[in-house]
């Protein structure tokens, strides 16, 4: 009797796992905001390690200077001359324990999975982008670079006295730096999800719905 609620439970898990990516293909496929035209007003960018994706902004244009938002005394190095910020949000206990892919323990994929634990935003001061990460350049409108100005301060979280709450001392870097963030990520709504609701909330190409960088990074793909 045991073997075989364990062998259910197998194959449970597995035609569960075939369900989740017919429907996340299905959905990824399915388009969603307008065709990206060509605008000269801000360039910004996506990058990817291949799982993980983040936002790429201008540290500073003449509508929005990020380091009013993310303080770089609030990083180890403190420097305040870099080009380029680099935004990702995503669950906090696999960002704070999760510096390499190869300190990943079962338990915190786990509780990442399965909606169990806070959320956070990282966010890293960059010279310039590197051959490192896959990326993809957009040019965007000043209307569309100010949603998702509004996209990323929505989703940081505020003390009672509306100051947004870094988590100090647990940057990887000098350049580094995490933020205590609102929602809920879980296999359903990921790291990229979260960047494919920014996309689709300007308006620019983006899926229906995606939990991985691959459906979004299709539709910038020439």
């Amino acid at each position: 009797m045991t073997f075989k609620i364990v062998l259910g439970c197998i194959e449970f898990f597995f035609a569960f796992i075939c369900f989740y990516f017919t429907v996340a293909l299905i959905f990824m496929a399915i388009p969603s905001g307008e065709d990206l035209k060509l605008n000269n007003d801000v360039t910004i960018y996506m990058k990817s390690d291949g799982i993980h994706t983040d936002f790429v902004f201008p540290v500073k244009t003449r509508y929005v200077d990020w380091r009013n938002v993310f303080l770089p005394k609030e990083t180890k190095g403190k420097d305040s001359t870099f080009q380029l910020i680099s935004v990702g949000w995503g669950d906090q206990g696999f960002f704070l324990n999760t510096p390499q892919w190869s300190d990943l323990k079962a338990s915190t994929a786990f509780d990442a999975c399965f909606y169990r634990g806070k959320t956070a935003l990282h966010i890293n001061y960059l010279p310039r982008l590197t051959e490192e990460y896959e990326h993809v350049e957009l040019k965007i409108s000043k209307k569309q670079y100010y949603i998702l100005y509004k996209f990323v301060l929505e989703t940081l979280r505020k003390t009672n006295d509306q100051d947004y709450i870094c988590i100090r001392g647990r940057g990887y870097w000098d350049t580094d730096s995490f933020y205590e963030a609102n929602g809920s990520y879980g296999m359903f709504f990921t790291c990229n999800s979260w960047i494919n609701k920014g996309l689709k909330k300007a308006n620019l190409p983006a899926c229906q719905w995606t939990p991985f960088n691959a459906g979004i990074f299709q539709k910038y793909r020439s």
